[in-house]
């Protein structure tokens, strides 16, 4: 049995290696196979999918354009727009994850996958704009900082002036980074679950 499977997916990964689509991934000269590739973009998405609950749970709580009657930020009226925005961030999500993972794979022909940038959020709703909009920058003034920062960013990425910056950067702090933006995550995880209550 276990063969027969073995034989048809050798059939699949030839089959489609040689169609045109196998031949814009670069599939042979990859050394990959159709089937590796359904596996490893399976694995990826389970990995990633989180963002899809956490993201909206973080970013809701910034209080979005949110209007809290009398300042009141635990009103029933004030929680159901913030469930309204909630929901709206998970579909916001899941697009900006597929439009940014449509263009790596269509465009650089990379098996990069691309998400909103969690630790990002989690600053911008935690110490920019704070919890329910709490803080001492609006919500509408952070948002315009952010456009901004995305054009800056759009133009160092397109002129090469990121590579060079990144290569300035300490190995020691790249390797770092990763692991330490998933010990924050978990950290919020723990703090913001409503079964786990931890604090740390």
């Amino acid at each position: 049995m276990m063969e027969r499977f073995k034989t048809c997916g050798d059939s699949l990964n030839k089959k489609v290696g040689e169609t045109r689509l196998g031949k814009w991934f670069e599939l042979g000269a990859r050394d990959s196979t159709f089937t590796t590739e359904i596996k490893a973009g399976t694995a990826t998405f389970l990995t990633m999918a989180y963002i899809l609950a956490v993201n909206p749970i973080i970013m809701s709580e910034s209080g979005g354009s949110c209007v809290a009657p009398d300042g009141d930020i635990f009103a029933p009226e004030y929680e159901a727009c913030l469930e309204e925005i909630r929901r709206q961030y998970v579909t916001a999500t899941a697009l900006g994850s597929f439009i940014g993972c449509a263009l790596m794979g269509l465009l650089a022909n990379l098996p990069i996958a691309l998400a909103p940038g969690m630790g990002m959020n989690a600053y911008f709703t935690y110490n920019v704009v704070g919890f329910r909009g709490t803080g001492s920058i609006d919500y509408e003034a952070a948002l315009t900082a952010i456009m901004i920062e995305g054009f800056i960013f759009l133009v160092l990425a397109v002129s090469g002036i990121r590579f060079t910056i990144a290569k300035l950067i300490p190995e020691p702090i790249k390797l770092a980074t990763a692991p330490a933006i998933g010990a924050f995550l978990a950290h919020l995880g723990f703090q913001v679950s409503s079964a786990i209550k931890i604090s740390i």
